[in-house]
């Protein structure tokens, strides 16, 4: 039985590290495809995508500067269209100057790309995307696809959690054996992104490193809950240990205890027997 109990444990630790590993790839996932991030990383890629669309917005937003300016003069915003894409340029930014309008044209293409509403499942629309633009990869879709996933992982964690605290005959060293798999499963996001640096198709390099940019958040937070689930299997550890030798010594102090009331007795017996 001993035997069965350790091989299923065995098995169990190891789907448990799958398990954080996965997870830690679906977390990074879904952090480094939130908007806000993704914004200053795709900016280049969008101006590149555009130009090869045939909509130049450096050459789009001059040839429509000098009719914002005109046109702002009474009114808040500039909404213009090219080709399937609609265009909204404040007033506020018109005055900034045409770098700032090229900047805000950036951005509405970014906000269409990454909030687009698609009516397939994400790996179907992956398949029906163009190869060239598959932008479906880094919208909102993507970002809530990963983060089920995530949390997917995470159910699964705590399943195997809990089958492993059956399995094990120590209960406070399940602390330390599931910090020790966390932090195993967090060391390879600590250089991620160097490990990419070594792929040597720089336009594909800047498309795929986008998806890992949150993978150093990752991992110190798995190593951190690691480490502190680690520490606390070790304070359970020593504190048993701890326990075990204040047992020892009490056994010891009852066993002197009932030794000098033994002898107690015998020097009674013997001054009873001496008077007799």
């Amino acid at each position: 039985m001993g035997m069965i109990r350790g091989g299923l444990f065995v098995i169990a630790s190891f789907a448990l590290f799958l398990s954080f590993f996965a997870g830690n790839v679906f977390l990074t996932l879904d952090w480094s495809l939130e908007y806000d991030t993704l914004r200053p990383e795709l900016t280049s890629i969008i101006k590149d995508i555009a130009a090869e669309s045939e909509i130049n917005l450096d050459e789009v937003m001059e040839e429509n500067f000098v009719i914002m300016e005109s046109y702002c003069q009474n009114n808040s915003e500039y909404v213009f269209s090219k080709q399937e894409y609609i265009f909204v340029i404040p007033c506020d930014i018109v005055s900034q100057g045409s770098e700032a309008v090229i900047e805000q044209g950036i951005n509405n293409l970014l906000k269409e790309f990454y909030y687009k509403e698609y009516d397939c499942g994400f790996w179907e629309c992956v398949k029906q995307s163009d190869a060239g633009q598959p932008f479906v990869l880094v919208s909102e879709k993507a970002r809530d696809y990963w983060n089920n996933k995530f949390y997917l992982a995470l159910v699964v964690s705590l399943i195997l959690i809990i089958l492993m605290f059956f399995l094990i005959e120590t209960k406070h060293s399940l602390f330390t054996v599931v910090g020790c798999l966390l932090i195993i499963s967090s060391l390879p996001f600590m250089k991620l992104n160097w490990l990419l640096s070594f792929i040597s198709d720089a336009s594909f390099l800047q498309f795929f490193t986008i998806f890992f940019i949150k993978a150093y958040n990752v991992f110190l937070i798995s190593f951190i809950i690691g480490l502190a689930l680690l520490g606390v299997g070790i304070g359970l550890k020593f504190f048993n240990i701890g326990f075990k030798i204040s047992d020892f010594f009490s056994k010891k102090e009852r066993v002197k205890e009932n030794v000098s009331k033994k002898d107690i007795k015998e020097i009674v017996k013997e001054e009873i027997s001496k008077k007799k």
